[in-house]
């Protein structure tokens, strides 16, 4: 009888536990007249409304879940989203006691030592802020102060490195070189400290704790690694992608984070580069496509079949690797030697071309855009061979009827190359991602492509640069187009949470 009233008693204590995990976090705000306040949080680059909360002009509201909040920091956002206060999420019970008329200095915290500490940094860091608005400072005086604040961030990390906020210090710390390579004067001193910095890079950041997702400073640390640190160039990210996704295995949160964040990088809006897509070529199959599974299981089935077709489309047209042979099949069958029919019927293949460079120009004689763009292309054409450069255009016509194609030659006159395949025997569509017209791609000496998908005027600029870097017959030859640089490192900028306790949101997001 006993042990079964012992075995309960453990029943109903661990019963007890579970039901009071959850998060429960009270506030009372002095003057707070507004009819909801939005809860958000920090995510990756951007802020998002986690919750609204009707307050109908109290003072006194709360917020209560089930489930814990996950680690970061959030923050209460007023009515007309004009002014917030922030505080740390790790303690998941406590009390919050503001004022609007200043959310640093009236601001105070009941069972929540974490952000007790937090708020007393603001507060230090308000102070410095004030004394460096005063003009008649020397720079040894801003000096001092700016000295000041980061030894207070180094003497809190050492002090409370379980505190969220010193996940925050740290990533915003730079790299510590050894003096060592501080004091090296040698001629590769540069190179040197260089590699130092771009492998010691993530050395203080701790990528096993998902709370650096929810602050304001981890996106812009990694966004600036690949930007300004790594080199830039479509071979390189891939290595260093690698290597910093490895670092995240451990955290499903940040692992999914950065590597959904370096596959789609490049592949749209400003950042979008030529060539660039090779990365996300390499991502995709790496973590997407990988077998025997797939690494992300978090991708629904139809964004896969997505990003698998975007594979399949890219496989045969990457920068740096040799253009796809253009064979007629049919049935199975190479359909005669491989190349594509001239006006004449001759069968050419721009691999048995004597020139150096190709350009591969996929266009429609009733495209409206290639009217516009093949007359540009055909005076970068002209310009080249009037300097007797070594190129050719191998102008590839994707239209199923000839005769329109035909009269336009006529008309236009251009005698470059002039090949079609009306009945997509060769799949051009398919090895070089045709989905629009006009569409362009360099070829060099060894058939590598060395550009895709830029107008007449930008395949201009990339000929220029690969004669200008050529070296003459019977010098040393070097290399190539396109050449991976080293970055100059900077320091990194300081960023931080709330410089002021009231401000305007300017970028609050609904999730």
């Amino acid at each position: 009888m006993k042990k079964t009233v012992f075995f309960l008693l453990i029943v109903v204590a661990s019963f007890v536990r579970v039901h009071a995990q959850g998060h429960k976090i009270k506030f009372e705000i002095k003057d707070l007249n507004d009819s909801v306040v939005y809860l958000a949080r920090y995510f990756g680059d951007n802020k998002y409304i986690k919750d609204t909360i009707a307050v109908n002009g109290k003072e006194k509201f709360s917020i209560e879940g089930k489930e814990e909040l996950p680690c970061g920091i959030y923050m209460i956002v007023r009515e007309k989203r004009n002014a917030y206060f922030e505080f740390l999420v790790s303690d998941q019970k406590f009390t919050v006691k503001s004022d609007t008329s200043d959310f640093i200095n009236k601001t105070s915290f009941v069972n929540s030592p974490s952000n007790t500490l937090l708020y007393e940094y603001f507060k230090f860091r308000g102070e410095k802020w004030k004394l460096l608005q005063d003009s008649t400072l020397s720079m040894d005086q801003k000096r001092t102060i700016h000295q000041e604040i980061n030894d207070y961030q180094k003497k809190f990390i050492n002090d409370h490195p379980e505190n969220p906020m010193s996940i925050v210090f740290l990533i915003q710390e730079d790299v510590d070189m050894p003096d060592s390579l501080v004091q090296l004067k040698s001629g590769d001193a540069d190179k040197v400290k260089y590699h130092y910095y771009l492998n010691h890079y993530w050395d203080k950041v701790d990528l096993q704790s998902s709370c650096l997702l929810r602050t304001p400073v981890f996106h812009g640390k990694l966004q600036r690694y690949f930007d300004n640190v790594v080199p830039q160039h479509f071979d390189s990210i891939p290595k260093y992608a690698d290597i910093l996704v490895e670092k995240t295995r451990g955290n499903e949160e940040v692992f999914k984070y950065v590597v959904n964040y370096l596959t789609f990088k490049w592949e749209s809006g400003k950042s979008k580069r030529m060539c660039w897509d090779k990365v996300f070529y390499h991502m995709a199959r790496t973590y997407y496509l990988s077998l025997p599974e797939s690494q992300t299981p978090w991708v629904e089935e139809g964004q896969m079949a997505k990003i698998r077709t975007r594979v399949d489309d890219l496989q045969h047209c990457l920068c740096n690797e040799k253009a796809k042979h253009l064979q007629m099949t049919y049935k199975g069958q190479d359909y005669g030697p491989a190349g594509l029919d001239d006006t004449l019927l001759n069968r050419i293949d721009f691999y048995d071309l004597p020139q150096d460079y190709i350009v591969l120009w996929f266009w429609d004689s009733d495209c409206g855009h290639c009217k516009k763009q093949t007359p540009k292309l055909w005076d970068v054409y002209q310009k080249f061979k009037g300097e007797g450069k070594s190129l050719e255009v191998y102008a590839i016509n994707i239209e199923q009827e000839t005769k329109g194609y035909m009269n336009y030659l006529r008309d236009k006159k251009y005698d470059w190359i002039n090949v079609q395949d009306t009945a997509h025997l060769t799949r051009f569509r398919d090895y070089y991602d045709i989905y629009s017209t006009p569409v362009a791609f360099v070829l060099d000496k060894e058939r590598k492509i060395v550009g895709k998908r830029i107008d007449p005027d930008a395949i201009g600029d990339l000929l220029e640069q690969i004669y200008s870097e050529e070296v003459p017959v019977g010098e040393e030859s070097q290399e190539p187009v396109v050449e991976e640089k080293e970055p100059e490192v900077q320091e990194q900028p300081k960023e931080s949470s709330s410089r002021k306790g009231r401000q305007k949101v300017k970028k609050l997001k609904k999730k």
